[in-house]
């Protein structure tokens, strides 16, 4: 099983239309404000070497692994990001 994780800023179209997609699909996740937690943000930005938002984790909970899926490195639009997210799920 894999857990979700969307690092989001308030006022972004972007987050928001990626959150309502997955709510749409019926896929959990959870969402992390990124100006609310800093410290997790930083961590993540300069793993992904990205620093804007919907920045997603997926977590397989069976390991721990993750899987950071940032924009304009691995996906130009929500609708790729969503696509991305499905697969990773089936898998």
């Amino acid at each position: 099983m894999k857990k979700i994780v969307i690092y989001s800023q308030n006022g972004c179209p972007y987050c928001d239309e990626l959150k309502n997609m997955l709510q749409s699909e019926g896929i959990d996740y959870s969402v992390k404000d990124i100006d609310d937690n800093k410290d997790d943000w930083g961590v993540i930005s300069e793993h992904s070497g990205v620093k804007y938002v919907p920045t997603v984790l997926m977590v397989d909970t069976k390991d721990e692994s993750g899987r950071v899926l940032a924009p304009d490195r691995d996906f130009d639009g929500v609708d790729e990001c969503l696509q991305h997210i499905m697969t990773d799920l089936q898998n």
